[in-house]
């Protein structure tokens, strides 16, 4: 969960100018959408991390623990902590995208946390990402939450970049929405037929986005298809996947997933085998065809033998 929306230790970073910085052209639902989220990681400031995802959290919000759970469920029977404070986390976004309907949207961002409570403090660095969906009350709220650790500090731009626009259905067209969530889950399971029969790499060129993200633990994301298909180009691994669930926005040109995966490594000796959860974000391009534009896993810790 946000845990890997670690927090960023100098906190100028999410109260300075440098952090506000982002595109004239950035859609007016996509801006309310990041403020929300800048004002989240200042209420996380103020109050700590259980009481501000309460606050900013959906119901149905999913986290990764590492299963799939929903947020307030897995913690409402469990004591408010003593010190709301002692785990420090901050997070900012530079990075996100907006559906045409102005409903669905996601963004991600450098991230660190911090235990205070252990005797030698440690920054523990991430990235965030999540997903927020407009309520009916015209609030936003978070309804998916996963994010992956890196091994050093972000230091690219903390300027707020919007995703690279593509011809979109008009946002007053309004989709079948179960029949999205259905076609994004039979394109999944397509996706890891590809992925087993004709390799991961080609899987990937095909079914990703050339602006996607992939974002594995102890890296920095992996931007753009090209650079996608070179990392995964110097693996010898097979993995397939298992969507759980899909949704998508109501002009059906964004919607994301999330499943269980299964990752074999094809030169160990003894077939190491690593599963985990994964989630993505899917944009349809030309008002046609979906492609990946975020992927992001987390495995599960090494199965006892």
């Amino acid at each position: 969960m946000r845990i890997t929306r670690c927090l960023t230790i100098l906190i100028f970073l999410i109260s300075s100018p440098l952090g506000f910085s982002q595109d004239s052209q950035t859609p007016a639902a996509l801006s309310a959408m990041v403020e929300t989220e800048r004002d989240f990681a200042r209420r996380c400031g103020e109050v700590g991390i259980r009481a501000s995802f309460m606050e900013y959290f959906a119901d149905e919000a999913i986290v990764f623990r590492p299963e799939p759970v929903k947020y307030k469920e897995a913690v409402k029977d469990r004591p408010a902590p003593p010190n709301p404070l002692a785990m420090a986390l901050e997070w900012e976004p530079i990075y996100g995208d907006m559906a045409a309907a102005g409903d669905m949207g996601y963004d991600t961002g450098p991230s660190v946390f911090i235990d205070n409570t252990s005797d030698k403090p440690t920054p523990q660095y991430g990235f965030f990402f999540s997903v927020w969906k407009k309520q009916a009350d015209g609030n936003w709220k978070v309804v998916l939450d996963f994010g992956h650790q890196t091994n050093e500090p972000y230091d690219g731009s903390r300027e707020f970049q919007s995703a690279p626009t593509s011809n979109r259905k008009a946002a007053s067209t309004v989709v079948n929405a179960e029949a999205e969530r259905a076609n994004l889950l039979n394109l999944e399971r397509a996706f890891s037929k590809s992925a087993k029969t004709d390799g991961v790499v080609k899987a990937f060129a095909q079914h990703v986005s050339d602006h996607a993200r992939l974002h594995l633990n102890g890296n920095q994301p992996i931007l753009g298809r090209d650079a996608i298909n070179a990392f995964l180009a110097k693996t010898s691994f097979t993995q397939t996947w298992e969507p759980r669930f899909a949704d998508v926005s109501q002009s059906g040109d964004l919607g994301y997933s999330y499943g269980s995966y299964e990752l074999n490594e094809t030169n160990a000796q003894n077939g190491k085998i690593e599963r985990g959860y994964y989630a993505r974000v899917w944009k349809k391009e030309n008002g046609e065809h979906w492609k990946a534009v975020l992927d992001v896993t987390s495995p599960l810790p090494p199965e006892e033998k």
